[in-house]
């Protein structure tokens, strides 16, 4: 792991992980994630592309020594703009879930001439095309998300992230999944500045004007983000495609980390990196 210094309205000293050799490939997390949630994945994908994991500011041991709270995914886009500077990369594959997935939206909109691909995993358009979930599961969702919140509520949360038969079929998933979370715990007032940031995502008008290689990746049961959102995605990015992960919730890429993986490639394969 490394840390590197960047500048977005101010320094930020961002903490990161890179495994692999190949094409670069970077990995956005959520609103409660840490690079540490894309680690089932991690070893596939490892074996054919260079993965950058960031942690993004506000989350794990990313640093903003003068933090203004902003956790706009504009803002957040820009972090991941600094990584690349400072790494020396000019075009990458670049893959957000949630919340991440709003931030490559963002970014993907402001410096489309940097990206091989973009991945949009569960993730929405925000504005007045958002499919919410019900106002029960997102009581839930930030009931057990602080560093407060005991072991109990966590897995409580996490009946509205992931498949019913996860439960039975990969029950050690979901605990690596809780650990992420709890190593790294992200405190009310961070999880409040993010929901605020959230509020500003509006991009369905820009991503009809999108020239990039989209891929749109759900859960099939999806209650956090239904899975009408990457419906209407897929419908807004000209050529976008759309990828369904049988038996599995929010957090698929950690539910079925294998299929995942291989629809990823599959996609990456056929939309190389042009320098």
């Amino acid at each position: 792991m490394a840390t590197l210094v960047g500048e977005n309205g101010g320094p930020i000293e961002i903490h990161y992980r890179e495994q692999g050799e190949g094409e670069p490939l970077v990995l956005i997390g959520g609103i409660t994630s840490v690079l540490e949630v894309w680690d089932l994945m991690l070893p596939e994908l490892a074996r054919q592309y260079h993965v950058i994991t960031p942690d993004n500011r506000g989350s794990g041991r990313t640093v903003v020594p003068d933090d203004d709270g902003d956790r706009r995914p504009a803002r957040l886009a820009e972090d991941i703009r600094s990584l690349l500077d400072g790494l020396g990369l000019s075009k990458v594959h670049l893959v957000g879930a949630s919340m991440g997935g709003m931030i490559v939206q963002e970014f993907a909109l402001a410096h489309p001439e940097r990206l091989a691909s973009l991945t949009i995993c569960c993730s929405n358009v925000g504005g007045t095309r958002t499919v919410m979930p019900s106002r029960e599961v997102i009581a839930q969702l930030f009931g057990g998300a602080s560093g407060e919140a005991s072991r109990e509520a966590s897995r409580e949360t996490l009946r509205i992230l992931v498949h019913p038969d996860s439960y039975t079929k990969c029950p050690e998933r979901l605990d690596f999944y809780i650990e992420t979370r709890e190593k790294h715990p992200h405190s009310e007032e961070e999880l409040g500045r993010r929901a605020a940031g959230i509020q500003t995502l509006d991009t369905y008008d820009g991503l009809t004007r999108l020239a990039v290689p989209t891929l749109v990746m759900t859960g099939s049961d999806d209650a956090l983000v239904p899975k009408e959102n990457s419906s209407v995605l897929r419908e807004a990015i000209p050529g976008a495609e759309l990828v369904e992960i049988p038996q599995s919730g929010h957090i698929f890429f950690a539910e079925q980390p294998q299929a995942s993986a291989s629809a990823l490639v599959d996609f990456l394969k056929r939309h190389p990196l042009v320098a």
